[in-house]
């Protein structure tokens, strides 16, 4: 199986829309190997007091497309973690715009470094936010919640 295939099979699972990829609600247009596409509502629960999407939202969704697109090109038992992000906001981004189009795009890959160029624009093609991340290879870690936890007096 590629791992694409493997991403989009987790991504079916319950295990998956527990964690971040649930509350995004998103659904992936395209994923290949270095690149992916997403297609995410914009709930009320993303705004901000300006009734646009809340920057520290948005900057979550902009990472969740540039890992996506990074971890196509891991093996079993790998996975790249984020270490810099640099984001540069374009326009608010209001509900009417939506949904949020997020697409992004490995550019390099240097040993355990890949380099991900990430955007996310309204309906429209107007983008209200890009970036540029470095991604690190690492081993990935054991699949722990904190149901498995002990409990706290």
């Amino acid at each position: 199986m590629t791992p694409p295939d493997r991403l989009m099979d987790h991504f079916g699972s319950d295990e998956a829309h527990q964690r971040f990829w649930g509350l995004l609600d998103a659904h992936v247009i395209e994923l290949g190997y270095g690149r992916a596409k997403l297609e995410i509502p914009v709930a009320k629960h993303w705004l901000n007091l300006n009734n646009a999407v809340h920057g520290g939202a948005s900057a979550g969704w902009l990472d969740q497309v540039a890992g996506l697109a990074t971890n196509t090109l891991c093996d079993p038992g790998e996975v790249f973690v984020t270490a810099t992000a640099s984001l540069q906001y374009r326009r608010p981004f209001a509900p009417d715009d939506g949904p949020a189009l997020a697409s992004a795009e490995v550019t390099a890959r240097t040993g355990r470094k890949a380099t991900t160029h990430a955007r996310i624009a309204n309906r429209h093609g107007d983008i209200a936010l890009e970036g540029e991340f470095l991604f690190i290879l690492t081993a990935r870690r054991v699949n722990t919640t904190q149901a498995d936890s002990p409990a706290k007096d």
